[in-house]
């Protein structure tokens, strides 16, 4: 323990509190509107945590890359970490972080810029954040020294499997599931186009009843009518 530098610690340590920070932001992003962080927070309260949370995880991926730099194990420069494909170790695998170092700092970046921009653009940027969390899935895996140790690996399944888990619940089941949406305007727009399936609500329909005119008065009529007004004297 005593050949290994601390500038190495600190970036082995600083880069799986990145994962995990990273890990417990987009989950505390895709729980914003859900009925149990409704019940234990306010809007404000909700919407601070994501942002600390993905704050406190781009502080970490700034001390991850500074151990890099000034430990002398992988020779990393300061442009190892900005331009992907320049690193010399793993290549491959260090662009991964790269491109995920990348996009969180866009997505982080437009955040509070949500009133000047439309909102399916918005959303188009604010989806890199899963692009995101792959790459930093990828680059710790295939670059970490300790990625074949059981507990790391543990963190990579769990952070894993939460992500996953919560998304396919936000975007399948849950009450405001995108899915559901779409099928809803979809069968909104089916019933509009074709009015016929639609239930038809009975109209009432007007009788018509001819009367026939009534017969005209007889002259024996008039002369009974006659009869019964005559004085009683006339009649004797």
């Amino acid at each position: 323990m005593s050949n290994v530098s601390f500038w190495w610690i600190l970036a082995r340590s600083s880069g799986v509190m990145a994962y995990v920070l990273l890990t417990a932001s987009m989950v505390a992003g895709v729980f914003l509107h859900s009925r149990l962080m409704q019940r234990m927070a306010s809007p404000i309260a909700r919407m601070e945590w994501h942002k600390v949370l993905a704050i406190l995880a781009l502080l970490m991926v700034g001390l991850h890359g500074l151990g890099l730099v000034m430990d002398t194990y992988v020779n990393t420069g300061w442009l190892d970490l900005i331009v992907p494909g320049l690193a010399t170790y793993r290549t491959l695998w260090t662009g991964f972080g790269v491109v995920a170092l990348w996009l969180m700092l866009i997505v982080s970046a437009t955040a509070g810029a949500r009133k000047h921009l439309k909102a399916r653009t918005w959303k188009a940027i604010h989806f890199a954040s899963y692009a995101a969390f792959i790459g930093a899935t990828v680059h710790g895996l295939m670059t970490g020294t300790d990625s074949g140790l059981p507990w790391m690996l543990a963190i990579y399944i769990a952070s894993t499997g939460l992500v996953v888990g919560v998304s396919a619940r936000r975007f399948l089941s849950g009450p405001n599931a995108p899915l559901k949406r779409r099928r809803a305007a979809r069968a909104a727009s089916e019933r509009a186009s074709h009015p016929d399936h639609a239930k038809a609500v009975p109209e009432s329909t007007p009788v018509h009843v001819e009367i026939p005119p009534l017969p005209p008065l007889h002259d024996d009529a008039s002369d009974h009518t006659r009869e019964l007004t005559m004085p009683a004297g006339d009649r004797e």
